[in-house]
């Protein structure tokens, strides 16, 4: 019997265009906002989550949505936003595209058009009671916090204290990289919101923007560095004055999450430190949470 072909998914999904693109850095890096051209707000979602999206003329090689953490907070659902790399060497020869990617860099212009469905995800804070979330993310892997935070703010400007205090490790290998940065360092100059946000590059030394402000190192191996623990990469983790304490008095396996989103390489890593310290990696009540899709 001839095996059933596969329904392309892209006929069930709705049409959105493109309202804003910003270039963060450099023009493999960008933020971009959509809206529904049927003029209708997006679906109810909570932050963390992902929706997925795609293009009617994305390469036959590979036609499928592509999962992208939604950025934008749930209070305002007229817009989403995004914030995407360029996936480079992404396809079938060594010098090819993203299949995905690829096609969004060609319609990055306001009012190019694009397939959207969701939400979908469960890398929310609902899935921890712990009162401190330590969230690290490797770059575009921030998108998921920025919805956290931004959440957090709406409902502190309504009278709601945050039931948990974030703690943001934004690791990238230079400052450019570092979107979101203005508004996050806003974000944790409210003292009522409990944010602390610690940006670090991982290649310092060949940085013309690194600044004493920053941290050094992965954003693993300065987890590494708060938890006590050996660091498993070349650049030795460092900490702007003063906020190494302050971090540390956060950390306990009896009052601390931690959710990962990123590099591959970084979850894997931090699960190894992170587990025989006595966090739960998985099952009912882990400490540790981890998404796939950023």
């Amino acid at each position: 019997m001839a095996a059933r072909a596969r329904r392309d998914l892209r006929e069930r999904m709705q049409e959105a265009a493109l309202t804003s693109w910003e270039e963060v850095g450099n023009e493999d890096l960008a933020i971009f906002r959509i809206a529904r051209t049927d003029g209708e707000p997006f679906f109810q979602f909570r932050a963390g989550q992902y929706a997925q999206l795609a293009f009617w003329d994305q390469p036959d090689g590979d036609p499928r949505p592509r999962q992208l953490s939604i950025a934008s907070a749930p209070y305002d659902r007229s817009e989403l936003e995004f914030y995407v790399v360029l996936v480079r060497d992404g396809g079938p020869d060594g010098e090819s595209l993203g299949y995905f990617t690829g096609t969004l860099w060609q319609h990055r212009n306001v009012g190019d058009t694009l397939l959207f469905m969701g939400p979908a995800g469960r890398f929310d804070l609902g899935r921890t009671s712990e009162p401190e979330v330590i969230c690290v993310a490797t770059g575009t892997g921030l998108a998921p916090y920025v919805a956290m935070a931004r959440q957090a703010r709406s409902e502190l400007e309504e009278g709601v204290l945050p039931e948990r205090r974030l703690t943001v490790i934004h690791g990238v290998s230079y400052a450019r990289e570092l979107g979101y940065r203005a508004e996050l360092e806003a974000l944790a100059a409210i003292p009522e919101l409990g944010l602390t946000y610690i940006p670090t590059v991982s290649r310092p030394d060949s940085d013309p923007d690194f600044e004493p402000s920053l941290a050094r190192g992965r954003a693993n191996d300065v987890l590494r560095l708060l938890l006590d623990c050996p660091p498993s990469g070349r650049v030795e983790p460092q900490l702007p004055d003063g906020h190494g304490e302050v971090i540390k008095d956060r950390l306990g396996p009896g009052r601390s999450a931690f959710y990962l989103c990123g590099n591959p390489d970084m979850i894997s890593d931090l699960k190894e430190a992170l587990g025989p310290l006595g966090y739960q990696l998985s099952g009912r009540g882990a400490q540790v949470i981890t998404e796939d899709y950023w």
